[in-house]
């Protein structure tokens, strides 16, 4: 299994488009993607605010089973589970990729990549701070973890931060870019940043810049268009009571994806949430901003 390990990890960030990148990549004959987009082998603890499968789910089954229809998020404990997800790549496949999102700010990620394959190469996405932990709110909210105001949260967490005691995995931790790239660039020698609006903006310029990166064959079936865009619920305050109650997980398993899609589609609006906060807190995320993340 040597010759299949991975050897291109897009960590992230979240909410940043990865996604979005990694529907390209699949496209590319010369890459093979983990039917796990997101396996985070390489993290010690994922935490709970970041991923909590249903009750009901079994990646032992889904190896045993279902493998390897897709699957967005896990938590692969386990080397031998973790080379399965490359069992399949070719010796047309240059590289096999994985995009583990929490990977980026983890502490511990970029040093357990290193150890598995030094050789590896890196590429990160930004996203401009402030929309990134907006975005990624939305998406909290959506999926019924959180019903406070953004901005309530924000301010909690800026006094978490002026007191030293934020965590890595916090709405505004995971917009801290500067210390997460100097530690991959501190272990890998090929690390690529990418930014979010440049390849939404520019995708056949920045597409050129990744296949000159990776050395493959320029990208020519990169039509793909954004399908992970968090949507406005209808119903916010269901979703959140039926998540507390541990109801979502009995859903899931009785009714089928398809049926759940569709029921999806009909309680969410394409009408984008508004960013409303007030001056003196964006006043203060500029100042916060300015001194951790690079944009």
């Amino acid at each position: 299994m040597e010759s299949k390990k991975a050897n291109l990890f897009v960590v992230g960030a979240m909410k940043a488009g990865t996604t979005f990148f990694t529907e390209i990549l699949s496209q590319h004959p010369q890459i093979y993607l983990s039917p796990i987009k997101e396996p985070h082998y390489f993290i010690n603890s994922l935490p709970k605010n970041l991923y909590e499968p249903s009750r009901f789910f079994s990646l032992e089954n889904y190896l045993a089973n279902d493998f390897p229809a897709p699957l967005h998020i896990a938590k692969v404990e386990k080397l031998d589970q973790y080379q399965k997800l490359f069992s399949l790549a070719s010796e047309a496949h240059l590289y096999r990729a994985e995009a583990s999102t929490a990977y980026l700010h983890a502490p511990e990620s970029a040093g357990l990549i290193h150890e598995y394959n030094p050789n590896a190469k890196i590429i990160i996405l930004l996203r401009e701070p402030l929309k990134r932990a907006f975005s990624h709110y939305n998406m909290d909210k959506g999926l019924g973890r959180v019903k406070m105001e953004f901005e309530t949260l924000v301010k909690d967490e800026i006094v978490k931060y002026n007191n030293g005691a934020l965590p890595w995995n916090s709405y505004l931790g995971m917009s801290f870019y500067n210390n997460a790239i100097n530690r991959y660039q501190s272990f890998f020698e090929d690390v690529l940043v990418v930014n979010f609006e440049d390849l939404t903006k520019n995708k056949t310029g920045t597409l050129n810049v990744i296949s000159k990166f990776l050395n493959i064959n320029e990208f020519t079936a990169a039509n793909v268009e954004r399908t992970n865009e968090t949507k406005q619920l209808r119903f916010q305050k269901v979703f959140y009571i039926l998540k507390q109650l541990g109801l979502k997980d009995y859903f899931s398993k009785i009714f089928s994806q398809n049926f759940r899609q569709r029921l999806f589609r009909l309680v969410s609006s394409n009408t984008k949430s508004e960013l409303n906060i007030s001056e003196q807190t964006q006043n203060d995320l500029t100042t916060i901003f300015n001194n951790e993340s690079r944009g």
